[in-house]
């Protein structure tokens, strides 16, 4: 019942916050759009809204679905081959191009969907099973050869988008699944000096085709420097969104503009309903009721934790505890880039942030640690 609860309190934050911090930017986008006689407010509500018959279906369908199916193997890589095979198309005629980068897939009849949010979720599903096939191997050196390989072939297709923040979570989360289980500190530790020169080298090449994908290194740019008049410069490109931010998130401290009466969503703070709207909300609920939401999220992770000792199952318990650490990793990626300790990213906040496919999957997540222990509690046979 603490899920489903927890899950109640965050689906009541996404109706406020998305109902209040889209409003701007709907008007704007219907009021260039000829489909609409008149601009509305309320677009990407209603998208929103329309996104919840999909995730009900899908919710519905997965209720029934047996949880000892996440041990069948060859089940496990037929979806990972479905969801790597879905982000492929990303590179076909169905991709959907913001500057450079290629994230959204156009399907016709139902809404963009993006494929990296599927893909993280099946990649947590078949690391936990491929981890456990190969426990008494996990500290060999082939094993340690057979995991960056696999691993490098995975990436390369989000690191082509170019998408390194998606390779930034599958990372972090891939880190704690491996050291959780059963590899030890020193190899995990050389994974993770591998993983951040080929970071380097990936950034590296960025800057070498700085003109195409100037959107990104300006971001970092503007992060790092501690020029003034540089900052000044860049206010209408990289900073704006990470000033405004920081504007919105101020009046945490002193005073809030209260429901609906938010000012920084108005045209200065892009993306206000998606990668910014834990700062756009922040302007009109304040600081205790961010640190309530900043609660929920813990208080999900906190349940994980303490019912980890009744998940007895070891492939089921990998699944358990890397599910809420993906959602925790996003979480505190995106707020840490809303209160400037991170560049800009395109990390939704999970379960508030606007798009059908990050809240499909983040109710899928919540789903399936919900079936976990219900099929643990009754102790059923699962091997």
């Amino acid at each position: 019942m603490q899920l489903l609860a927890n899950w109640i309190l965050l689906l009541v934050f996404w109706l406020l916050a998305i109902y209040s911090t889209s409003v701007y930017e709907s008007f704007m986008m219907t009021l260039r759009s000829a489909n609409f006689a008149e601009p509305t407010n309320y677009y990407y509500f209603q998208q929103q809204i329309k996104a919840i018959v999909y995730i009900i279906i899908a919710i519905i369908l997965l209720r029934k679905f047996p949880i000892k199916a996440l041990k069948n193997h060859k089940l496990i890589w037929i979806l990972m081959v479905w969801t790597f095979a879905l982000q492929c198309l990303v590179f076909t005629k169905l991709w959907a191009e913001y500057n450079w980068a290629k994230w959204w897939l156009n399907i016709p009849h139902m809404p963009s969907i993006q494929p990296s949010e599927f893909f993280k979720l099946a990649y947590v599903i078949f690391l936990a099973s491929w981890l456990t096939r190969k426990k008494s191997e996990m500290n060999s050196k082939r094993f340690f050869i057979y995991f960056i390989v696999l691993n490098a072939l995975l990436y390369a297709i989000f690191l082509a988008i170019p998408d390194f923040w998606t390779v930034l979570i599958i990372w972090a989360t891939a880190l704690i699944m491996v050291r959780f289980s059963w590899l030890s500190l020193k190899k995990t530790l050389a994974i993770l000096w591998i993983w951040l020169w080929a970071w380097l080298l990936a950034w590296l090449t960025l800057w070498l085709m700085s003109e195409k994908f100037s959107y990104i290194t300006k971001r970092f740019e503007y992060f790092f420097t501690t020029d003034e008049t540089k900052i000044l410069e860049e206010r209408e490109k990289a900073g704006w969104q990470t000033t405004q931010a920081l504007i919105a998130i101020w009046w945490w401290w002193l005073m809030w503009n209260w429901y609906w009466n938010g000012l920084q969503k108005y045209s200065n703070l892009p993306e206000a309903y998606c990668d910014f709207i834990f700062a756009a909300f922040s302007e009109e609920i304040g600081f205790l009721w961010n640190l309530f939401l900043i609660f929920l999220y813990v208080r999900m992770f906190r349940y994980v934790l303490k019912h980890l000792q009744k998940v007895q199952d070891t492939q089921l318990k990998l699944v358990w505890v890397w599910i809420i650490s993906l959602i925790i990793v996003q979480t505190f990626v995106n707020i840490w880039v809303n209160v400037q300790l991170l560049p800009t990213t395109w990390i939704a906040l999970p379960f508030i942030s606007a798009g059908w496919s990050s809240l499909m999957v983040n109710c899928i997540e919540l789903l399936l640690l919900y079936k976990i222990i219900k099929v643990e509690n009754k102790v059923l046979p699962l091997r």
